[in-house]
This record gives C-alpha cells, structure tokens and sequence, in this order.
C-alpha cells in the first residue's frame, strides 16, 4: 500500500494482508453497505445448502406467483422487509411482506455450539418447527430466548455497522422500512479446501423443476397428465393472458400415487397451463386431508379430545368427560413436516387453532390455541400434547 514516509517522499511499502479464514462467506451488498458472514456449513448444512443454492442460483426455487422454476439469483433485489429496533433485521421475502419463500421447506438443525447468547447472529425466520425457507434475520443484541427455536446458521464477520445502521431506520406499524433497504445483491466466496469441497446438492434438500403435461380435451374440461411420484409436492398454473396466474395445488403425496391426472374446466376459448413438482427426499408424514379419519389429542393432559371425521367435510367430536357433538366446520392444511387444523364445534365448545407435528404416519405432538366459544368471551389459552391420527 502507499504510505507517506517523511516529508515530500512517497515510498511503496509492502504491507503483508491479513490471513484470510478458511469457511464460506456471504457478502451482503445492500443500500446501506456491505456486510459479511461466515457460514456454518458444519453444524447446519442443509441451511448452508439452501442459502448458498438460491443466493448464486444453482438450486433451482419456484416462482410462486407464476410457477415458473427459476435459477436466477434468488436475493438479489429484495429488501429487509421486517426491521425491530434493538433486535434484528429480515429479509429473503419476494413478495416483500413476509408471507412467502422458495417454494419448499425443510427440517430444523441445531448443535450446542450455535446460539444466540452474543449479537450477530444469522438464522432462519420460520412459521414453526421444520418450515425453514428463504427467509433469514441477523441479531443485533443477545436472544437468548431464541434459542432451540431457530435454526442458526452463520454470524455477522465484518460490517456490524452497516447492520446496526439497517436497524436504525424508521419503520412503521408492521416493523417495515418506510424506506426501502434493499439488498442487492448476496455474493459467496469458499476459502480454503473443505468449503470449496461443500456440496449443496447433498444435503438432502427439495428439488424444484417444471414438468411436461400432456394436455387431453375433453366435453367441457381439459385433463392434464404428469409425471407424479411419491413425497411430490405438485402444484399446477393456468393463466388465459401469460401475465396474470392462478396456483392450484394438489397436495404432497405421502403413499404410493393412485393418480397423475388432473381434471380441468375448460372457462375459456384460450387457456395456458403450467406444471410444478417439488421432490422432497425423505418420506413425508402428513396426510393430504383428514376425509374418514379420527384425530384423538390431549388438552395439557386435561383428557382426551376426539374427532371423527366424515367423508364429506363434517364430523362428530367427544369431549374429555364425555360430552359430544357435532363438528360445525374445521380446514385442514398440509404442510411437508406438519398438519395445520382449525375445528369448530356446536355447543359452545373452543375453536381449536393446532399444529399438529409427526412423528409417525399416526402419532406426534400437536401446539396451538382454543379460542373460547365468543359469547362466553373468556381469552384464548395454549394447548399442547400427544395425537394420533387414524386414517380411513
């Protein structure tokens, strides 16, 4: 580097950089600077695969909005949609609000080593046990409370700064930047041989591709025949404009497929049709629907709670001591590692709200909220336990 040495004379002088940390990095070029993390591919390498795949584009993530399987880089050009002072910043959501991700999800890591009893601290954001996606945050003071809760994956190696800075804005009611900050661009550098030697497609992650369809046309609907395999997640797109699409989706499945065909009402004179399938590697548990099957639960240990439900969208239930009823309405959601179920009852029973996690095809533990009967107007309360579920 030059340096001034005495008056009037400048001399090159060899300054020796510092070493440079073998590991994989990430540098963070955002409107507010640059910052930089090191990434733990050791303790979390499934997060490290799916960061590092979407960042540089070399796993393919799915375009929710047009169904489209994408390898362009995932991150760049998003903004830190979620800023709490004194907390942490957010980001990796497309739509910019929260609500979204890659396209698939996978299954919490933790060690011992990882926590987050210091600042600057890099970790997934998620929506519960094993929902990891795209999205990510970075603390700026110790979570301790954060931790076994989240699945942490790097820390914060220079530009502490520019993160605090992030931080430091004025953001509005929902914690969103009233300025954007916008990170544009995530830039990844293996130093040394065993992260050049990292491999990101071996970490047991979802694959993401667009199939062929062949399109048959029948009295009134069109039928669309794919390719489907078990532990698929496949969603289809239509559209009549090729700017403006529709996402329909079929659901995971779980046993060996019965069918790859998809019945479609032919609306209209000109309609264009795409086909998604997420290829998640190990066996999923959670079932498409809850048609003809009986979910049994325990309230905190209060007793057991049992539902039958029909084949047609309704049920019965029996209340710990016995009580029983009619099922009013509920909605079951599928997600890769967990049930999501609502249940409303006659009588005056609670709105259950349950997050059903398996272990088992058949068993697991569920979390969630009963919501009192709105009449009564007593608050809402957690509830947590063992399940089983027994399909038809």
């Amino acid at each position: 580097m030059w340096q001034l040495l005495g008056l009037g004379c400048v001399m090159l002088v060899a300054v020796e950089a510092p070493a440079q940390t073998n590991g994989i990095f990430a540098d963070f070029a955002t409107s507010m600077g640059i910052f930089t993390c090191q990434l733990d591919y050791t303790n979390s390498p499934k997060a490290v695969a799916s960061f590092v795949g979407l960042a540089t584009g070399q796993r393919a993530w799915l375009d929710l909005v047009t169904g489209a399987a994408r390898t362009n880089a995932f991150y760049d050009g998003l903004t830190f949609h979620r800023v709490i002072s004194g907390f942490m910043i957010q980001g990796g959501s497309p739509d910019g609000q929260g609500g979204d991700g890659p396209g698939y999800e996978f299954v919490d890591e933790s060690s011992p080593a990882l926590n987050f009893n210091n600042p600057w601290v890099l970790a997934l954001a998620n929506s519960g046990p094993d929902s990891n996606g795209s999205q990510f945050f970075v603390t700026v003071e110790p979570y301790p409370f954060g931790n076994n809760s989240y699945v942490i994956f790097g820390r914060v190696v220079s530009g502490t700064n520019v993160v605090s800075a992030i931080n430091q804005v004025a953001t509005d009611a929902n914690d969103k930047p009233l300025t954007n900050m916008v990170l544009q661009q995530v830039s990844i550098r293996r130093v040394g041989a065993a992260a050049q030697a990292f491999d990101i497609n071996a970490q047991g992650l979802a694959a993401v591709a667009n199939l062929p369809i062949k399109i048959g046309l029948g009295v009134g609907q069109v039928s669309l025949t794919f390719s489907n395999r078990i532990y698929s997640d496949n969603r289809w797109y239509s559209t009549t404009n090729l700017s403006s699409w529709t996402a329909n989706g079929l659901g995971i499945e779980v046993k060996v497929p019965t069918s790859n065909t998809v019945q479609v009402l032919s609306d209209s004179a000109e309609k264009f049709f795409r086909f998604a399938q997420v290829q998640y590697t190990t066996p999923i548990l959670p079932p498409k629907n809850v048609l003809s099957s009986k979910l049994s639960f325990s309230l905190n240990s209060g007793g057991l709670f049992t539902v039958t439900f029909d084949a047609t969208g309704g049920g019965t239930f029996t209340a710990p001591l016995g009580q029983s009823g009619v099922v009013t309405d509920y909605t079951w959601n599928q997600d890769p590692y967990r049930g999501l179920v609502m249940i409303g009852m006659a009588g005056g029973y609670p709105v259950l709200d349950l997050r059903c996690s398996f272990s088992t095809g058949t068993n697991g533990t569920m979390s969630g909220t009963a919501y009192p009967y709105y009449p009564i107007g007593f608050g809402s309360y957690a509830v947590a336990g063992p399940f089983s579920l027994i399909g038809p």
